[in-house]
Order: C-alpha cells, then sequence, then structure tokens
C-alpha cells in the first residue's frame, strides 16, 4: 500500500476489507503523484492497452479524492470521462428514443443507472464514506450491478403499463418487454472497453453448453432465427430443429446463464 492513496474501508460479509487489485494500486501511486495537467491530458487516451491509459477504478479514486477540493475544472473532467464510459457500457435498444413505451422503457433504465451513479458520488462528495469503494475495485463489475437494479425497475414499470404478450404455451415473455428493459446486447457486452470485463463476457459464453453456444454464436453473426423464405439460412435450419421455439428457448436460456456469470440479473428480476 502506498502511503498516498489510501486504503478502502468497506467491508465484505466475512469481515475483511475490501482492497483494489495490484494493478489499480500500482497506477494509482503513479497518477497521485503526477501534475493534474498530465492526469487531465492521459484520460484522452482510449486504447486500454496504452501504460498511460487512465483505468476506470483509478479515476473513480481521482474524483473522489477531489472532495474537500476547490478545482471544479478538475473534478469536471474526471466526472466527464467516468460518465462517458458509463454511458458507453450500457446496452442501447435501436429507437430508444423513438417514443414508443418499450423504447421509453429502454431509457429510463440507461438513465436510472446514471442517476444511481451520480447520486452515490454526490453523497460521497459531501462526506467520506464507503459506498463507492467497490467501484475501485472492480469497476465494471459495480456499474454491472446498478444495471441489474435499473432493469428490475425498467421491469416492472414495462409490467404496469404494457400488456405482455405470450407465445402459445405462455411461456415466454415478449420481445416488446425483453427489449423494454435492454436485456441484454452481448455485441454491446463484448465492445466493453474494460478488458477484463470484456475476458468475462467471452469466457460466459464460451462455458455454455454447446447448443446454446452455437445459438448465441450465430446470434452474434445477425443470423435469423427463422424465415418464411426457404432461401434464407436461418439458426433454426443448421441446429436442425423444426421450430423456432427451441431456437428461442435455448437462447433465452443462454442469456440467463450469461447474466448469471456477469451479475447482471435476469430480466425476470
Amino acid at each position: 500500500m502506498g502511503t498516498n492513496v489510501p486504503p478502502l474501508t468497506k467491508q465484505k460479509p466475512d469481515g475483511t476489507t475490501y482492497t483494489r487489485r495490484e494493478d489499480v494500486e500500482d497506477a494509482l501511486e503513479r497518477l497521485v503523484g503526477l501534475p493534474r495537467s498530465e492526469i487531465i491530458a492521459a484520460l484522452e487516451i482510449l486504447d486500454v492497452r496504452s501504460p498511460l491509459y487512465v483505468q476506470s477504478e483509478c479515476i473513480v479514486h481521482l474524483i473522489r479524492a477531489t472532495r474537500s477540493d476547490n478545482d471544479q475544472a478538475y473534478f469536471g473532467e474526471l466526472y466527464r470521462e467516468l460518465m462517458r464510459r458509463i454511458t458507453a457500457v450500457l446496452p442501447r435498444v435501436e429507437g430508444e428514443r423513438g417514443g414508443t413505451s418499450e423504447n421509453v422503457h429502454a431509457a429510463d433504465a440507461r438513465d436510472r443507472v446514471r442517476d444511481l451513479f451520480n447520486e452515490k458520488v454526490s453523497v460521497d462528495r459531501n462526506m467520506a464514506g464507503s459506498d463507492l469503494d467497490y467501484y475501485e475495485v472492480m469497476f465494471a463489475d459495480a456499474i454491472a450491478a446498478l444495471r441489474k437494479t435499473a432493469m428490475r425497475r425498467a421491469t416492472r414499470s414495462a409490467a404496469r403499463s404494457e400488456r405482455i404478450e405470450t407465445d402459445d404455451d405462455g411461456s415466454e415473455s415478449s420481445l416488446a418487454v425483453e427489449r423494454a428493459v435492454g436485456s441484454l446486447d452481448l455485441k454491446q457486452e463484448l465492445l466493453s472497453e474494460d478488458p477484463i470485463y470484456r475476458s468475462r463476457v467471452i469466457a460466459a459464453i464460451q462455458a455454455l453448453p454447446d447448443k446454446q453456444r452455437r445459438v448465441i454464436e450465430m446470434i452474434l453473426q445477425e443470423m435469423p432465427i427463422d424465415s418464411s423464405d426457404e432461401s434464407v439460412m436461418t439458426i433454426r435450419k443448421i441446429i436442425g430443429v423444426s421450430s423456432e421455439k427451441t431456437v428461442r428457448n435455448r437462447r433465452d436460456a443462454a442469456f440467463d446463464t450469461i447474466r448469471q456469470a456477469l451479475g447482471i440479473g435476469s430480466g425476470d428480476d
């Protein structure tokens, strides 16, 4: 532990204290000794492979360190970059600002994540606490937890204001509600700027049972699940099943498993 970087104080259920990753600690030791102008310049580096790239965990710490600081310009630069990264990792729904009810719920879920994080920053700036500690340990995981909370709220809102369509046996939620909560956009997850989180997404996909993984891989290739046009190659035809429902069931089971692996909950939460 470096002399210029105070330790975290939040405790785990077993009574031990959370600690930052070694790479985060090393980066913070270097950053706190730099002029602020150099830190602001480093925020412009977007290549996560660069040794000068400022990890999100470090930005959270630097923001918290400005608690008793009147340098609003410095705080603003840090805050702006962190919010840009949060926005970048939140799943988007095509046309989410288009005015339909499902899109309004999707946009609400994204706004809610930002609101929840802003509340935490505001509280921490007024009084030192431990609520943001985990964001210095694993930022992507912490944001994923906020997404889970926001999706739960969006799901409830959608259920209240929309008629949930079901398929013939009533076992599958409507695509409208699924989209409304921005449930899981694997392409966006795989584009995460956090290499550790991105590797977790890949590992979650690779750990799926073969039948589910094949479906997910073809979905990522934007292959249609089924088509009335016999000339169109579809996932249903490739895996050799008679019903598109089989494909959707495998997809949904895979999504549930991936959500659990990433800690972002299920659409039913």
